[in-house]
């Protein structure tokens, strides 16, 4: 996931651990679909047209990226444990910034995507993520805004 700002150089603590992210690999019924949107200082709303949404499995491991990344902006990931790609779903938001996820098993995810435009000189926007928990084969509905 490309985040936003000055990049720091960083290292995981947290080891990385294939059996807490299992789950999010096995077959589901599930769906997490939804829409990710910004709005301007001028009331104009400005939809993740185009960009790329995440999925990725909720664990220790994964919640520390997320940390490090409210933390510190963009991140360059020194340690980075390259099996958690096997685990992250990816799919692009359409032109008015909706997703879906079809076959999504039960369990907690983090769901995110960025909304960025150009102001002058300026490019604004940012990160948009949110935690979604699927129980009992049931679909979520999410809405991504900041």
């Amino acid at each position: 996931m490309t985040l936003s700002g000055c990049v720091q150089t960083v290292q995981m603590q947290t080891p990385f651990d294939p059996a807490q992210h299992e789950f999010a690999n096995k077959k589901g019924t599930a769906t997490i679909a939804g829409q990710a949107f910004m709005r301007r200082n001028d009331g104009i709303v400005v939809y993740a047209a185009g960009s790329a949404v995440y999925l990725l499995p909720q664990t220790a491991y994964t919640q520390e990226i997320i940390s490090k990344a409210a933390a510190y902006g963009s991140l360059n990931i020194t340690n980075a444990d390259q099996r958690l790609a096997l685990y992250i779903k990816r799919t692009q938001a359409n032109g008015e910034g909706r997703f879906s996820f079809t076959g999504v098993p039960d369990g907690s995810y983090i769901v995110g995507t960025n909304v960025n435009w150009m102001a002058g000189d300026y490019q604004q926007g940012g990160d948009l993520m949110q935690v979604v928990t699927v129980s009992g084969g049931k679909s979520v509905d999410v809405i991504l805004t900041g």
